[in-house]
């Protein structure tokens, strides 16, 4: 997060945010805030106005930790996405999105800033849960599970949620992240999602304040994300130290699913190949005839290793790379028209390649969706938006492993 407030200093802003509103903000910072008089706030004026432009210009000790936290929260759902997120939540809760009379323009009123203010001021529960959600609809860099059966639902309930909660503190001390742990559940469309707002790794830093230096300790807010989709079988994690992963996905599997180690079998992660693209070498192409809203999908870059074993450990390793980029055709192709020697059925490996598939919106202009595919375990892309369908996509391509599931008890007598 960006330590300054400078995305806060521009001229619509400043000229339409309800300065009522912002000093209720301001308030909750009041002992460490300084450069700023809240007294000049009460009159919605244009010295108030600039007087509110030059503290966010100013000096970054003039703003408290805290303050810089809550505006950047504030500003995560201050755009369009955000604004559909927290209406939204506003329906489901039956709460009107917008203040009738707050003495602010129209203009002000109806910015996403505004609306982001006023319901984290006054709707704080509704905002949390807008904010839980963007979380897990707009990372990218999951570490993906496959447990050892399908159709496996999740036990959310009172009981269970708390057992979730009281073990991801445990976890969270032992990384050295502090205990606090606030936990969302989320419903999607039949997939769980989890939210936990956790502590980062605490940071020493040393600060200027009142003309000293001095050393404080601070603890960032970070989230994970889980994601959980019963029919498949598949966790998603995001969000944490991919150290922790395994860990985290071994605890989901304990207090959730009531069945240790479901997550825990040798090929969980082996998720994705490229022996397909592989075999079919540089002509390989992909089919998306059977989605008619796909226009287009090509592979933008891929990078090709050259295998061999090490003499002293008798090992196989990477002895070099070959990365292609082409952001108009097909780096693959490319590949293949502008060198030699590379061959995969010999010592040559596909390490990832990356591909743009174009999806139509109804607009003149598809939508480009980037995925960067490494296997075993990596499908990089944003997933808040057609991820059933770029994942149906890499399935009919060959590039999606088929996994044995475990036989029940029943099937196997």
């Amino acid at each position: 997060m960006a330590k300054n407030l400078k995305k806060f200093a521009n001229a619509r802003f400043v000229r339409t945010i309800d300065l009522g509103l912002l000093r209720r903000l301001l308030e909750r910072h009041a002992n460490a805030l300084s450069g700023l008089d809240l007294a000049i706030l009460d009159d919605d004026s244009d010295a108030a106005r600039k007087a509110l432009l030059e503290f966010f210009l100013g000096p970054d000790e003039n703003h408290p930790d805290g303050l810089v936290t809550d505006l950047h929260r504030i500003a995560e759902l201050g755009d369009a996405n955000g604004l559909r997120l927290l209406q939204d939540q506003a329906r489901r809760r039956g709460v009107g999105i917008m203040a009738a009379n707050d003495g602010a323009p129209d203009e002000g009123r109806e910015d996403p800033k505004h609306v982001a203010l006023r319901l984290f001021l006054d709707e704080r529960e509704l905002f949390d849960v807008a904010a839980d959600t963007l979380s897990y609809t707009t990372l990218s860099s999951y570490s993906e599970f496959s447990g050892t059966d399908e159709g496996i639902d999740a036990e959310v309930n009172e009981v269970t949620c708390s057992a979730f909660k009281a073990s991801a503190e445990s976890l969270l001390e032992e990384e050295l992240r502090g205990r606090y742990c606030r936990v969302g559940w989320y419903d999607d469309d039949g997939e769980i999602n989890v939210v936990m707002t956790h502590g980062a790794v605490l940071k020493t830093t040393e600060v200027i304040e009142e003309g000293a230096d001095r050393v404080i300790r601070l603890r960032e807010a970070a989230h994970a994300v889980l994601s959980y989709d019963p029919a498949s079988g598949r966790l998603k994690i995001g969000g944490f130290a991919k150290s922790g992963r395994a860990d985290i996905a071994e605890l989901f599997a304990v207090t959730m699913l009531k069945r240790p180690g479901f997550f825990a079998a040798p090929d969980a992660q082996n998720l994705y190949t490229l022996a397909l693209v592989e075999r079919e070498g540089f002509g390989f192409k992909f089919d998306h005839a059977f989605d008619a809203g796909i226009r287009r999908v090509i592979i933008t870059a891929v990078q090709v290793d050259r295998i061999g074993t090490d003499l002293r450990s008798g090992k196989t390793r990477t002895l070099w790379s070959h990365l292609v980029r082409d952001s108009r055709d097909n780096a693959l192709a490319r590949m293949g028209e502008t060198t030699r020697g590379i061959n995969f059925a010999g010592d040559w490996r596909i390490n990832h390649i990356v591909i743009g598939v174009d999806i139509d919106v109804g607009e003149k202009r598809p939508v480009r969706v980037t995925i960067k595919l490494k296997p075993p375990s990596l499908a990089v892309f944003k997933r808040h938006r057609f991820e059933a369908r770029i994942m149906e996509l890499l399935r009919r391509n060959g590039l999606v492993n088929d996994r044995e599931i475990a036989q029940s008890a029943a099937a196997a007598e």
